[in-house]
């Protein structure tokens, strides 16, 4: 009976120093928490990380800084190449403007239309130029409405397209063009506007639409 109590009261013991133990390990690991959190925080506060103290903040107030895009001169063209080679010019020198695009009478049809292009009357045998530096795109040698066409294609989405042309014998698809090159030569009137004598029936897209041509070229220039 005595060997039972006296077990009972070491197995009481030892349960009280590992409680005693765990306590201990419970506040040291406490106190380890508290001095990381606290270290940390005074790191937080240190001179270099305080408000106002920052390189940034020491350096002079700039006001152009608050607004960077007030100083950027204005430029719409800046979707534009550098090169003047963008600019467009006439296709067909010192030709006169006959057909803008506007809705009208056409005597050919002998009905009112929307017209499609602008069209420069001149002698057959006028010769044709790119407008501005491309890539031919397409070659067409037996448009029953227009003829024969050439259409380029520029920079930027823009697109030229010429039509009532005679395009030039050695000039094939995906041929690079320089603006003022000799693509081909105003053909002899035909197909659904041939009653209004030899001219070129030009048209400019940009982004597949069909764009002004005072976007592109001054007619008042001529």
């Amino acid at each position: 009976m005595k060997n039972q109590e006296k077990n009972v009261s070491t197995k009481k013991k030892i349960l009280t120093y590992y409680l005693i133990l765990a306590a201990c390990l419970l506040v040291i690991a406490a106190i380890t928490v508290g001095v990381i959190f606290a270290v940390r925080a005074n790191d937080d506060l240190s001179i270099d990380n305080r408000p106002g103290t920052s390189d940034d903040d020491n350096k002079p107030n700039n006001p152009d800084d608050n607004n960077p895009d007030d100083n950027k001169p204005d430029n719409p063209d800046d979707d534009k190449p550098a090169s003047s080679t963008y600019e467009f010019i006439f296709p067909v020198e010192n030709a006169d403007v006959t057909n803008s695009q506007a809705f009208g009478y056409d005597k050919t049809m002998d009905w009112y239309a929307f017209h499609e292009g602008t069209d420069f009357a001149a002698e057959a045998g006028t010769k044709i130029v790119a407008a501005v530096d491309g890539t031919i795109a397409e070659i067409g040698k037996s448009d029953v409405f227009y003829g024969a066409f050439v259409t380029i294609e520029h920079s930027n989405g823009v697109k030229t397209v010429y039509k009532f042309i005679d395009p030039a014998e050695t000039l094939k698809k995906g041929d690079k063009v320089n603006r003022g090159q000799v693509i081909g030569t105003v053909a002899a009137p035909t197909g659904i506007e041939n009653k209004d004598g030899a001219h070129l029936h030009f048209e400019i897209y940009k982004d597949g639409k069909l764009a002004e041509l005072e976007d592109y070229l001054d007619v008042n220039e001529k």
